[in-house]
């Protein structure tokens, strides 16, 4: 291998989505119908651990519409001796009792942490309650709480109110002074204007001055979709169709990842960082996107 080895694949076990939240990336919805087999992510799983992988990420779309998909391949990873999560809306929490069902088959199974999505956009159509409902779960289970909450120029949910939101004072925020034995660790994420956010007025963004700097995410933390393609991120970028470095039906993952280091884009994605433009931008991720459409539209 003349590459760094994987750190983790996020498999998109479904592009169907109970929400259709005005930020998504992938503009998932109820009419999404895409999905994974269990037998193709079974192989997808073999491919990442054989490259290197630690951690394998169930994601979508909403992964608990495909609850025994979800519940087979959190088993079959943690016997393939890789460590795995699960990304969710919590729109499936209509009570704490419901949570604990749906989650102590997992737990059981070997899921390590439970991301929940948890701002603005979501809670636009998801009881806040709702989330409360898995959150409370998820610490009685000693799963461990991720909450993912994006955030654009006013938000009434933040990583620093998701304490008081929750009810739970013990909540790590990400960037703040450390706990001694936090509950949950919150972390907040730039809106980015791709797929249906791009429809987003831009007075609503935290735009601003972006300086280029490695992404050691790139080509080690990459995103698979049913259809087998696979992404060079779990970012933006990851869900842009035409940034595919290949698909995991006509290739081994080892040939597509070797490719995608030869690349010099991508290459210099991960040790230097996309490349510098000029004006602002929401973050690196929103600038990295954008410098790999001028270089499909431009030179090189």
């Amino acid at each position: 291998m003349t590459h760094s080895p994987l750190f983790r694949v996020g498999l998109l076990l479904t592009e169907r989505c109970d929400a259709a939240c005005r930020h998504c990336w992938f503009s998932s919805n109820t009419d999404r119908n895409e999905a994974m087999t269990l037998e193709q992510a079974k192989k997808y799983i073999d491919e990442a651990a054989a490259n290197g992988a630690r951690w394998v990420s169930f994601t979508g779309g909403e992964p608990f519409l495909v609850h025994s998909l979800l519940l087979g391949l959190t088993e079959y990873a943690s016997n393939t001796g890789l460590l795995s999560e699960a990304v969710t809306n919590c729109n499936w929490a209509t009570s704490t009792e419901k949570a604990l069902q749906r989650l102590s088959p997992l737990k059981e199974a070997g899921l390590e942490t439970l991301n929940m999505s948890v701002d603005d956009f979501h809670q636009m159509t998801i009881p806040l309650t709702r989330v409360k409902n898995c959150f409370e779960a998820a610490k009685r289970l000693e799963l461990k709480p991720v909450l993912m909450i994006t955030v654009k120029k006013k938000s009434d949910i933040t990583a620093h109110r998701i304490t008081a939101l929750l009810e739970d004072s013990n909540i790590q925020v990400l960037g703040a002074e450390k706990l001694p034995n936090p509950s949950a660790l919150a972390m907040e994420t730039h809106f980015t204007p791709v797929g249906r956010g791009k429809k987003t007025p831009r007075q609503e963004m935290r735009y601003t001055k972006v300086e280029s700097q490695p992404c050691r995410q790139a080509l080690t933390d990459i995103g698979v979709r049913p259809s087998g393609d696979v992404m060079p991120c779990c970012g933006p970028l990851g869900a842009q169709n035409d940034a595919a470095i290949g698909n995991l039906e006509e290739e081994r993952l080892s040939e597509i990842l070797e490719k995608a280091w030869n690349s010099p884009r991508l290459r210099e994605i991960h040790e230097k960082g996309p490349p510098q433009l000029d004006g602002s931008y929401v973050g690196l991720c929103h600038m990295c996107v954008e410098a790999y459409r001028k270089g499909k539209e431009g030179p090189g």
